[in-house]
Formats: structure tokens, sequence, C-alpha cells
């Protein structure tokens, strides 16, 4: 009777994962599901459920494991006495080994299976939260950018209906500003002006401090062989 549970229980998470792998419905169907009042409920405690049946499928695979070791010992110490050994029991452990293990890979894949759900559900949940959240991010982006178009033009109209009412102070201003403009370009010309000014007299007194050096070398020159020249005629005056 358990391991029909099981295989039911292994059967049933197969089609459910089927159905959410097929693009038969979309995430926000999903999500629309799982907000139903019932499901809800136990998707508060979806954690709790989950790893109770984690455990329940621990166990059940640990005792189809235990049938399968048990089996194989009795099937082996009946081997070691063949004279005892008639074909029908040879059948019925064979036939008992074979049940063990048909248990044993059924809680296994069914173990395996509920991770999978788990981690599917997971999965569909997030992709509809992020489904949910970039369609509110789009909407508010498009309303947003309507807001800014309205904004714009009526800020347009506003500033015809501007010229229209002052024509004079219009042409007032736009005359102050291509006198102003003008005048901008004309200090920005004469800024150019001092600045290669400035730049002319650097360079010409770094030649001049070049031409300071090199005639101060001369000179020490000079002043090194008059004294020499003193130094050798006082000499031969003494000699």
């Amino acid at each position: 009777m358990l391991w029909h549970i099981v295989a039911g229980f292994l059967y049933s998470e197969m089609f459910i994962v089927l159905l959410m792998i097929l693009p038969i419905f979309s995430s926000q169907t999903w999500s629309k599901l799982f907000k139903f009042s019932f499901i809800k409920q136990i998707s508060e405690k979806s954690s709790f459920y989950f790893r109770l049946f984690l455990v329940m499928l621990v166990c059940v695979l640990a005792e189809a494991l235990r049938n399968v070791w048990v089996l194989k010992q009795a099937y082996a110490s009946i081997k070691e006495h063949p004279h005892e050994m008639r074909p029908e029991t040879e059948s019925l452990y064979l036939m008992r080994m074979f049940r063990a293990q048909r248990n044993f890979y059924i809680t296994g894949f069914s173990l395996f299976v509920w991770l999978v759900l788990h981690r599917l559900i997971s999965l569909l949940s997030e992709h509809a939260k992020m489904r949910a959240s970039e369609e509110a991010s789009i909407k508010q982006a498009q309303s947003a950018t309507a807001a800014a178009e309205r904004l714009l033009d009526q800020s347009k109209v506003n500033d015809s209906d501007t010229e229209d009412v002052y024509p004079d102070t219009v042409e007032a201003l736009k005359d102050e500003l291509l006198k102003l403009t003008k005048k901008f370009e004309s200090e920005e010309i004469a800024h150019k002006k001092t600045k290669q000014d400035l730049e002319t007299l650097r360079k010409q007194t770094l030649q001049t401090n070049t031409e300071y050096d090199r005639v101060t070398q001369e000179c020490q020159k000079l002043q090194y062989r008059l004294q020499m020249l003193e130094s050798s005629s006082t000499s031969k005056k003494a000699d």
C-alpha cells in the first residue's frame, strides 16, 4: 500500500511538472492561480510542507534501500546452500528483489521530482513578480513621458502667448541678448589676444634669461683669462 501511494505521488508530480513546462499557461496565469485563497493558505506554509514531504520521502527511500539490502543478503545466503534451494524459491526471491528495486527507483525519482517541482514553483513565482514589476515600470514611464510632453506643449503655448502679448518687450530682450553676445565675443577675442601676448612675452623672457646666462658665462671666462694674464705678467716682472 505504501508503494502505491508513493507511485501515485510520483505520477502527480510528473503531471504538475509537465503542466508547468509546457507553454500552455503563462507565468501570469500561474501567479493568479497561486493567489487563490486555498492555495495562498498552503503557500504561506510551503516551506513546512516541502520539508515534511522531503523528510517522508527520504524515510521511504531509506526503507526501500533496507528492503533491497535484506533481500540481497537473504538471496546470497540461499545461494550458499544450493541443495536446499528450489526453483520456485529462487523465483520468489528474484520477484521480491525486483519489486524492492522498483520501489527504490520510484521513491528516489519521486524525491528528485519533488525537488525539481519546488524549484520550478519558486522560479515561476519570481518570474511573475518580475513581469508585474516590469509592467508597472513601463506604465509609470509612459505616464511620465505623457506628462512631460504635456508640460512641453504647455510651455510652447505660453511662450507664443508671451510673444503675442508683449512683442516690444520680447524684441528689446532679443536686442539686449544680441548686444551681450557681441560684447562677449569681443571680450573673448581680447582675452585670446592678451593670452597670446602673454605667451609671447613669456617666450621673450625665457630667451632673455638664456642670453643673460650666456653673457654671464662669457664674462666669467674673460675675467678668468684676464686674471691669468695679469698673474703671468706679474711673474715675468718679478723675474
